[in-house]
């Protein structure tokens, strides 16, 4: 790790959304430019998935782990894995939802992206199933959380995604009817605790940091709080009454917890036993829906097309260009100091990260559309478009 928060070497996984340490950045990574078209330029690889999905993807050794829903109602939901070598499928595990599967048309019942500790797979639904399979395909564990809260879920479907943290699967159900933040033990899917949230829709994921004397946190936000619970009990830490974005993520970089929230709001986490000081605000750094991303002392933000680039120590703009089209859901990467971009028709924007403006290289298509985030691995990037996988390497 770099002092930034930069991933010093390419990535090997991509255990969770936004990568296996929140912050999508691989500063020595190599991806083209250019790519898809007519041509299918770079792509190394295309597989045609059953189904509707718009969650990311993860990737764990030569896997990549995706998820769809099919069917009726998409009840159907599947966990599924792919060779990263040939695109070819290494196993799936199919299951039937127990909870609501609805959701506005341009979602999915597969909405969350997946997550893993590198040996385990966790699978996580809108209709609020849970599963964990080991890395080959096995099923371990299956929990309902529909059955055991009836009332979670709304009508536009759920998409928070699980995070993994020193064996806990944390999980974030917030909506109008049963809405609750829940911890289960990874070896068994039993709840070691369960904390009430404000009855809101929210579609934003929990995050983890390391509070300053080194013990594990787990960081989530509402259109009303934000607070920061101990993984194994769920014992609240903090907790500061803020209207936070409910789309997108906090994020948590070298003592410094950034946060949607009029804009972005920069939090202070060095202090130990106390509740995070404000650094700063700046209602100009608008994220939303997407997350945002640490590179090299700056932050960046997605505000609908444009890309906004702050100093991480002042929240001061120092930057503003247009660079995508059309509506924006998945969260970008940086890959070698060029930010990818997708749009949900499916069209990528690079731009190079320069320290003036944003120049965007290209805007490639790969003609279906895309509202998961990516993933970076070895010099390649998988991507998770709603009826297919993609393998996009020189």
């Amino acid at each position: 790790m770099s002092v930034n928060g930069t991933s010093a070497h390419a990535e090997k996984n991509w255990l969770q959304f936004r990568g296996s340490n929140f912050n999508p950045v691989v500063s020595d990574a190599k991806l083209p430019i250019e790519f898809g078209g007519d041509e299918n330029k770079n792509i190394a690889w295309r597989t045609e998935i059953p189904g509707r999905s718009v969650g990311g993807v993860i990737v764990v050794g030569d896997q990549v782990i995706t998820t769809t829903s099919t069917g009726m109602d998409q009840r159907r939901i599947q966990l599924l894995s792919y060779s990263s070598k040939d695109g070819k499928q290494l196993w799936e595990q199919e299951f039937v939802a127990r909870g609501r599967p609805f959701c506005h048309p341009t979602s999915a019942n597969a909405a969350p992206t997946p997550a893993s500790d590198g040996e385990n797979i966790y699978a996580f639904f809108s209709s609020n199933d849970l599963a964990c399979v080991n890395k080959r395909g096995e099923l371990l564990w299956y929990r309902s959380l529909a059955s055991d809260f009836p009332k979670a879920g709304n009508d536009t479907g759920m998409s928070s995604s699980p995070v993994i943290v020193d064996g806990v699967c944390v999980v974030q159900v917030e909506c109008q009817g049963d809405s609750f933040a829940a911890g289960l033990d990874t070896r068994n899917g039993a709840i070691l605790w369960k904390i009430d949230r404000p009855s809101k829709a929210n579609w934003s994921s929990p995050t983890s940091a390391k509070s300053a004397d080194g013990k594990s946190w787990v960081i989530m936000h509402s259109g009303s709080d934000l607070l920061a619970v101990s993984p194994k009990d769920g014992t609240v830490q903090w907790k500061i009454d803020i209207g936070c974005s409910t789309y997108s993520s906090s994020l948590a970089v070298n003592n410094r917890l950034f946060v949607p929230a009029g804009g972005m709001t920069a939090f202070d986490l060095s202090s130990v036993g106390k509740e995070p000081s404000k650094l700063w605000d700046e209602n100009k750094l608008n994220s939303n829906p997407c997350s945002p991303v640490v590179f090299e002392d700056r932050i960046y933000a997605v505000n609908k097309s444009i890309l906004i680039c702050s100093d991480i120590y002042t929240g001061k703009v120092i930057w503003q260009s247009r660079i995508a089209e059309g509506s924006v859901w998945s969260s970008p990467v940086v890959v070698g100091g060029n930010l990818y971009l997708f749009s949900q028709d499916g069209k990528c924007s690079v731009v190079k990260l320069g320290e003036k403006e944003g120049e965007r290289l290209a805007t490639n298509s790969l003609g279906d559309d895309v509202l998961g985030s990516p993933a970076v691995v070895n010099n390649a990037m998988y991507v998770r478009s709603v009826s297919a996988l993609w393998k996009i390497a020189e």
